[in-house]
C-alpha cells in the first residue's frame, strides 16, 4: 500500500504535468519534474532543465545532466568551454560542479539501476576515452552533455577548480527501505566517481524518495530575512548600516551552510574567482595587519521592499544583493573555512535601498555596477524595451524573467515563464531564419551588440515577441511528446529548425526581419498539432538525407547555416512554384 508521501508527491505530479506538460508523455514529463526537485537551490526555469534531459534510449540509465561553473549553467557556447578561451582567462579555485540524475516512477529503488550509472559513469569520466569512440554505447545527447562537463575540467585544471561530482536518483519509493546489497552499489558508484574525479573537492551520490520529493517541492527559498548590525544612518526608508562579518554570513548562508544563491539573482555578473580584485578583497579580509575591512571595501547594495529595525537588528522583505557578489563570495569563503574571531569581527559596509519601484531598482543595478569595469551585456536586463517586453507579457498572464527566478519565486505558472535567453532565440529561429544560432550560440545571442539589437529593439511589436514565446513553448511540448516519434538526438537538436519551418509555412516564404512577423502575430496565426507532426515529419526525412549527403552527425548540422539554408530550400520545393 503506498505510503501518504508517496500518494501525495505522484498526485502532486500529475497536477503539474496536466499544467506545464500536458502532451508530453508521463516518463519524460517526470524526468523533467525529478530533475527541477533535484537542482530546486539553483533556481533553474522549466527550459533550462529540458534543455539538461537526455534520457530515451541509449542513456546508461542517465536522464538528465547539468554542469555549473560558479552557480552558472553551462552550455556548448559557454565562454569555459570555448576553443577561443584560455585558462588564464578564468580566476582560480571556482566551483565546478557535475550534477546527474535519474528519475523513475516506480514505487521503489532498483539496484540494477545504480550499476548501470557506475558502468556509465565510469565510462564518461574516463579521460583516455574519446567521447566518439562511445558514441556506439551511448546517445549523442548525453554525450554532449558530459563533453561540457569534460572540456570545462580539462580547460581548468591549471586553475585547479573545486570539482564536485553529484548523482541522483528519484523515485516515489522509501529511501530508506534499501537492501544491504543496494547500499553497496552504491557506494561502488562513489569509489567509481572518486577513482575518476580524484581532484574533487566533493562526491554526493543522494536518493530522493516520496518523503524527500515531498520536501523538495514544498521548499521556498526565504527573501525576508533578519539582519544584525552594529550602527547605522537613516536617509527617508533607506540606510546604511556597518555589520560584522559574522552577521551579513549569516544573511547570505542556510541552514546548511551553503550559499543563498537566489539572494543575488538579479546581479548583473558571476563571481570572477581569482582575480586580482578578489585576492586583494581576500588579503584585507584575513590579514591581521590590515585596517578596517569597510575602509577598503566599496561594500554592497541591498534591494528590499521593506526595512524595519527593532534592537539593533533589520527585517529586511524581498532581498536583492545586487552589487558586491564578489565581495559576497569572498566573505562566504573566509568565514566558511578556517578564520579567526578578529575575522568575523570585522565590519562590512551595506546600503539598504527600500523601493518597490522596477524602474528605480533598474537604475540603481546599472549605477551601482558602473563603478567598475563590466560588459554592457551583463546589463541588458536593465534596457528599457526588457521592461516593456515584461510589462506587455504581464497583461497577457506571461511572464518574462527579466530578473532571473523572479516569477518563479513569486509561484507563476512555470509554462509560462519564459527567459530573456529563450525569447531572443525563438527570434532569432523565426525571425532571421538562423535556428543554427538558437541552437548552437544560445548564450551569444545577448553577448554580441549586433546579434542583440537584431532581435531586441523598439521597431519589432511587444505582441510579436509573445507570439514567438508561446509558438516556441508549444513546439518545445510537441518534440517531448510521444506524438513526434524523435528519438534523443531529434527532441535535442530540432526545436529551433522546426519552429522555422512552421513560420516558413505560415508566411508563405522564408522570414528574415523580426519585423516581418508582426503580420503573424497581429492575427494570431496559429498551427495545430496535426500540422506540427507533418511539418516534423517533413524535417526528419530532410535531415536524414542531409546528413547521409554531408556526412555529418546531427548536433553538429544543427549548429550550421547551411543546413538552416538546405531545409528553406527543402520546403519551396515541397511547397512548388507560387501560382
Amino acid at each position: 500500500m503506498p505510503s501518504n508521501a508517496q500518494t501525495l508527491i505522484m498526485r502532486i505530479f500529475g497536477a503539474w504535468k496536466e499544467e506545464n506538460l500536458p502532451t508530453v508523455d508521463g516518463g519524460t514529463a517526470f524526468e523533467i519534474f525529478a530533475s527541477e526537485l533535484a537542482l530546486r537551490p539553483f533556481g533553474l526555469g522549466l527550459e533550462d532543465i529540458e534543455a539538461g534531459i537526455a534520457g530515451g534510449g541509449q542513456d546508461g540509465a542517465i536522464d538528465s545532466v547539468y554542469v555549473f561553473f560558479d552557480d552558472t549553467l553551462l552550455d556548448e557556447d559557454s565562454d569555459v568551454v570555448s576553443e577561443a578561451s584560455r585558462p588564464a582567462d578564468f580566476g582560480q579555485d571556482r566551483n565546478l560542479e557535475l550534477w546527474v540524475v535519474q528519475a523513475k516512477r516506480t514505487p521503489s529503488f532498483a539496484e540494477e539501476v545504480a550499476e548501470k550509472i557506475e558502468n556509465t559513469m565510469r565510462r564518461l569520466l574516463d579521460l583516455s576515452l574519446s567521447l566518439e569512440d562511445l558514441a556506439v554505447l551511448y546517445n549523442p545527447t548525453l554525450l554532449a552533455r558530459f563533453g561540457v562537463f569534460r572540456d570545462a575540467w580539462e580547460k581548468l585544471l591549471t586553475r585547479r577548480p573545486r570539482i564536485s561530482v553529484n548523482v541522483i536518483y528519484a523515485a516515489p519509493g522509501d529511501s530508506r527501505d534499501i537492501t544491504p546489497q543496494f547500499e553497496a552499489k552504491l557506494q561502488a558508484l562513489r569509489q567509481v566517481i572518486l577513482s575518476s574525479v580524484p581532484d574533487a573537492r566533493t562526491i554526493s551520490v543522494e536518493l530522493l524518495g516520496d518523503k524527500e520529493l515531498l520536501a523538495r517541492y514544498n521548499e521556498r527559498p526565504p527573501y525576508t530575512l533578519a539582519m544584525n548590525y552594529q550602527e547605522s544612518a537613516t536617509s527617508g526608508r533607506s540606510h546604511v548600516a556597518l555589520v560584522k562579518l559574522r552577521d551579513y554570513y549569516n544573511l547570505i548562508v542556510d541552514e546548511n551552510g551553503r550559499l543563498r544563491r537566489h539572494l543575488f539573482e538579479w546581479n548583473v555578473r558571476d563571481y570572477q574567482g581569482n582575480v586580482s580584485v578578489n585576492q586583494e578583497i581576500r588579503q584585507s579580509l584575513t590579514s591581521t595587519d590590515s585596517p578596517e575591512f569597510w575602509w577598503l571595501n566599496n561594500g554592497v547594495t541591498l534591494l528590499c521592499s521593506e526595512a524595519t529595525s527593532t534592537a539593533k537588528t533589520y527585517s529586511l522583505s524581498n532581498i536583492q544583493i545586487v552589487n558586491g557578489l564578489q565581495t559576497s563570495h569572498e566573505i562566504f569563503d573566509a568565514l566558511r573555512g578556517d578564520h579567526t574571531t578578529d575575522t568575523e569581527e570585522r565590519m562590512l559596509l551595506v546600503r539598504i535601498i527600500v523601493t518597490g519601484d522596477a524602474a528605480t531598482r533598474d537604475m540603481v543595478i546599472r549605477a551601482t555596477n558602473r563603478q567598475t569595469a563590466i560588459t554592457d551585456a551583463s546589463l541588458r536586463a536593465t534596457d528599457e524595451v526588457q521592461r516593456n517586453i515584461e510589462d506587455y507579457f504581464l497583461t497577457q498572464g506571461w511572464y518574462y524573467d527579466r530578473r532571473k527566478g523572479y516569477y518563479k519565486n513569486d509561484g507563476k505558472d512555470p509554462a509560462k515563464i519564459v527567459s530573456i535567453q529563450f525569447v531572443g532565440a525563438s527570434i532569432t529561429a523565426m525571425g532571421l531564419a538562423r535556428p543554427d544560432k538558437s541552437r548552437g550560440k544560445p548564450s551569444s545571442l545577448l553577448k554580441n551588440d549586433e546579434d542583440y539589437r537584431l532581435v531586441f529593439n523598439s521597431s519589432i511589436d511587444l505582441q510579436t515577441y509573445l507570439w514567438a514565446a508561446r509558438l516556441q513553448r508549444q513546439v518545445d511540448n510537441f518534440i517531448l511528446s510521444d506524438a513526434a516519434e524523435a528519438n534523443v538526438s531529434q527532441k535535442s537538436n530540432l526545436k529551433f529548425h522546426l519552429s522555422m519551418l512552421i513560420v516558413e509555412r505560415m508566411n508563405g516564404s522564408a522570414v528574415r526581419r523580426p519585423q516581418q512577423l508582426h503580420r503573424l502575430a497581429a492575427r494570431n496565426a496559429a498551427v495545430d498539432e496535426a500540422e506540427i507532426k507533418v511539418l516534423f515529419g517533413n524535417l526528419k526525412e530532410w535531415s536524414v538525407a542531409y546528413l547521409e549527403q554531408e556526412g555529418v552527425i546531427l548536433e553538429r548540422a544543427t549548429k550550421a547555416q547551411r543546413f538552416s539554408d538546405y531545409l528553406l530550400n527543402r520546403a519551396q520545393e515541397a511547397r512548388g512554384p507560387a501560382s
